[in-house]
């Protein structure tokens, strides 16, 4: 991805002009940087795409990298909404406050808040509760997405035992398991010595 400085300024220009519904003509520096991320990250998204993807990068300017990206974000914003709308009726918090608060309360509130179009790269939630891969290198809604498949591969593994032997498990763990910001996974299955 080799795009100078003036394309990138280009599309940052007409960013700034539908966030300010073309009133003016001069926003803050903080909020340039916001969209120049915003680009970045939609143009990073059309780069991440596997090499056998039909988008063909070659002679692609950065305004049409940036299209197509926000075009694959708003794409994976419907998957992952989907992914998450099919796993929220059969969900099972195993009792656990922060897994509660995290996946059914807070993951709703990123959809709801999530700026497409002027901040892709910003996560919204700080996601307590910690899964077992390292998301760390994400953000936007690329982290969201591969979180909420790590509570998919979570659900499904914990629902191959019944749901009051992790209970009784979580409970060896701690009395008060539900309280601990911990993957229940790993409580679940830790050896106490």
């Amino acid at each position: 991805m080799n795009y100078k400085m003036e394309e990138l300024a280009q599309i940052v220009a007409g960013l700034a002009e539908k966030y300010t519904a073309k009133e003016s003509t001069s926003i803050t520096y903080e909020r340039a940087e916001q969209f120049m991320g915003a680009v970045l990250y939609c143009i990073r998204e059309v780069w991440q795409q596997k090499e056998n993807s039909i988008i063909s990068r070659e002679g692609m300017s950065a305004l049409q990298a940036y299209e197509t990206g926000f075009m694959l974000v708003e794409q994976k914003v419907k998957a992952a909404l989907e992914l998450y709308n099919e796993m929220i009726p059969d969900f099972n918090c195993y009792g656990s406050k922060c897994l509660y608060d995290t996946f059914v309360k807070g993951i709703p509130e990123f959809f709801r808040w999530y700026d497409i179009r002027f901040e892709p790269q910003n996560t919204i939630l700080t996601l307590d509760y910690p899964v077992r891969e390292d998301l760390c290198g994400d953000t936007g809604i690329d982290k969201i997405y591969k979180y909420i498949l790590c509570i998919r591969k979570e659900q499904a593994f914990l629902g191959t035992f019944p749901e009051d032997q992790i209970k009784s498990a979580l409970r060896r763990y701690h009395r008060q398991y539900e309280d601990l910001p911990e993957n229940i996974c790993e409580m679940a299955f830790a050896e106490r010595y």
